[in-house]
């Protein structure tokens, strides 16, 4: 029977991220990377025409100036 503790968390930038508090356990450590597929970056241009309906430059423009609104802004 192993008493092996698992820490889940991810690996970013040379930096393990533990997804909570680490134990209080010592001992000899491995860190294990399970590399996940790359997402393909998506282009802006691949979004065109997506929209369920498109929206007038005045209903954007009073959306924009409802959520000024809204932070507070002057």
């Amino acid at each position: 029977m192993s008493n092996e503790v698992i820490v889940p968390g991810r690996y970013v930038d040379h930096t393990f991220i533990p997804e909570g508090p680490l134990p209080d356990a010592e001992g000899q450590a491995e860190l294990r990377i399970r590399p996940r597929p790359s997402l393909s970056p998506v282009s802006v241009f691949s979004l065109f025409g997506k929209a369920k309906r498109l929206r007038t430059a005045n209903e954007i423009a009073a959306q924009i100036n409802e959520d000024r609104n809204d932070w507070g802004e002057p």
